[in-house]
């Protein structure tokens, strides 16, 4: 895994199976450090954790290839298991999230 050090093994664990989850579905994800658009419409599982945990927050937020947005994820760093803090309230955001916590 290419988290940054510093994140703990708990929410590596989450945000880890939230992407693998994502990846597997075939959405593209995005990553929103809390201040710029650090990765956009990656589909390379080590780069996108590279840029999770930058800062206190991330925002994952996943598209089909077609450009269809998904939604977003609101992970809030230090929670540990209440790790996603947040999320769309839409029946493919809410599949996603559902059991990697």
């Amino acid at each position: 895994m290419a988290f940054p050090q510093h994140m703990n093994r708990t929410e590596q664990r989450i945000a880890g199976a939230l992407i693998r989850k994502a990846l597997a579905l075939g959405y593209l994800v995005s990553v929103y450090d809390g201040e710029e658009w650090a990765l956009v419409k990656a589909d390379d599982y080590e780069a996108i954790t590279a840029e999770v945990a930058a800062t206190d927050e991330t925002t994952l937020r996943f598209r089909l290839a077609s450009g269809e947005k998904i939604g977003s994820v609101w992970l809030v760093h230090g929670n540990e298991d209440d790790l996603i803090s947040d999320c769309s309230d839409n029946a493919a955001t809410l599949a996603l999230v559902e059991g990697v916590w």
